[in-house]
Order: structure tokens, then C-alpha cells, then sequence
């Protein structure tokens, strides 16, 4: 009987490609249990959707997370913020708003009109001498 020399890694890299296929059609804890959180939400009206729109919704999330469609909405929140801080003329205008951005307390929700950012800057200032 003839040994086939490369059989062993070989074979080694298949049973990886198929484990990885496997993991792969798993959808994550995480995803899964933001999937069951939704569907409680569409169980007890909790959301502004009809049930029926609600529920596929959440199937469509949970589809999108198996298949590694779904991103990660706060980075790019964050890069988006960062870009917009660009259309300051001044370095130090910049800079302000890059604090705002990064460490400012926010309120509210996008349905309820936004997001505000708050800061405080104190100025000291020397009055003219008349």
C-alpha cells in the first residue's frame, strides 16, 4: 500500500473549512438573544409596527446576523460624527466639536428628533476700560 504524503494536512484543513461552516451558519448569543428581545417587544405592542411587520423585521435581523450582514451602527455613528466635525473652519472650532462628540452627555432618540449633545464652555473676559 502506497502512502499519500500530503493526505494528513489535507485532511487537517478540511475538517477546519467544515467547522467553519458550521460556526459560520450559528448565529451569535448575542444575536440571538437581541432577536428574542425584539420579539417580546412585538408580543406586547411595544413597538410603533404592526405585528406582522415587527416580527419579520426581527427574522430579517436575526437572517442578517447569521449571514454577517449586520454591522456595528456605533462606529460608524462615531466615524460619521467625527466627519462632520471637518466642516469647522478653525482648529479650535474642530476641536470642540470632536470633545462634544466624544464626551458630551447625549439626549433623546432619533424618533424623537434627535440626539443632543451638551457642553460647556466658560469664557473669562477683561472688561474695556472707558
Amino acid at each position: 500500500m502506497k502512502r499519500i504524503p500530503f493526505a494528513p494536512p489535507l485532511f487537517t484543513a478540511a475538517l477546519l473549512l467544515a467547522c467553519a461552516g458550521v460556526s459560520a451558519q450559528t448565529p451569535p448569543q448575542d444575536a440571538r438573544a437581541r432577536y428574542e428581545q425584539e420579539r417580546e417587544k412585538c408580543m406586547t405592542n411595544n413597538t410603533q409596527d404592526s405585528l406582522a411587520t415587527c416580527l419579520r423585521e426581527a427574522n430579517n435581523a436575526l437572517d442578517a446576523s447569521r449571514k454577517g450582514d449586520l454591522s456595528n451602527p456605533g462606529a460608524a455613528a462615531n466615524d460619521n460624527a467625527t466627519q462632520r466635525c471637518a466642516a469647522f473652519q478653525t482648529a479650535a472650532d474642530q476641536a470642540d466639536c470632536m470633545r462634544r462628540v466624544q464626551s458630551s452627555p447625549a439626549s433623546g432618540s432619533v424618533s424623537g428628533g434627535g440626539v443632543l449633545r451638551e457642553s460647556t464652555t466658560t469664557t473669562i473676559t477683561v472688561p474695556a476700560q472707558q
